[in-house]
């Protein structure tokens, strides 16, 4: 009997120690998946790979980082210009070097004010489905391309003046002939298993003997 209570109080304080390990986390060091994912315990609490600080939030408050790349149509215009596939090729290119890590990927199409707000919205949605069907033929997949967007002339990025000639106008609103493509990317561990592994520390260093002094002889 008194076995029995000694190993129910051992695996309580065993279980004790390893409820505080976990709540020691650190949300920057969340391992995930290929998806981004973060990888959990069967406990539910989330893999890591060190733990320095008192809260498990396993990963709530860790939000990918965004990058905007911009590829700009000429006026009444939904076909890519050179520069526009040169900018969307390097993005695809960095797309694909990021592999894992990139999580999201969002088209937003745009126009400018001239001309009607319907036709304008179809405009922006001709820009945004060219520049994703763009990607998808450089190896972006479908997937990868989770959502497409389009605004029409809403969501202006100039403030050009009423009062111009229509070239000057025309040539002032070029940033609202635009898509913009949003690229949200997060830290992913490749090798859980060795991501979480402890590290080793170094042997130490071997003591040197002291030599011993040489004994005279007497004569």
């Amino acid at each position: 009997m008194k076995n029995s209570v000694k190993l129910l109080l051992a695996g309580a304080v065993l279980a004790f120690g390893m409820g505080s390990a976990s709540a020691q986390a650190s949300n920057l060091d969340v391992v995930r998946d290929s998806n981004g994912t973060p990888v959990k315990t069967m406990s539910g609490d989330c893999l890591r790979t060190q733990w320095t600080t008192n809260k498990d939030n396993c990963g709530g408050d860790v939000t990918p980082m965004m990058e905007i790349k911009s590829v700009y149509f000429g006026f009444g215009k939904s076909t890519l210009t050179k520069d526009g596939r040169t900018a969307l090729d390097a993005l695809a290119t960095d797309i694909k070097a990021k592999g894992n890590s990139v999580v999201a990927v969002r088209v937003a199409g745009y126009a400018d004010r001239i001309g009607s707000a319907t036709a304008n919205e179809k405009l922006s949605k001709k820009r945004a489905d060219a520049v994703r069907k763009y990607l998808v033929s450089k190896g972006i997949v479908n997937a990868q391309v989770v959502e497409t967007r389009w605004f029409g002339d809403s969501a202006p990025a100039t403030d050009c003046p009423k009062k111009m000639s229509k070239a000057k106008l025309i040539k002032c609103l070029q940033p609202d002939r635009r898509v913009d493509v949003e690229v949200d990317t997060m830290p992913v561990v490749a090798d859980a298993e060795a991501a979480a592994a402890p590290v080793e520390a170094p042997a130490p260093a071997p003591v040197a003997k002291k030599a011993k002094a040489p004994v005279a002889k007497k004569k």
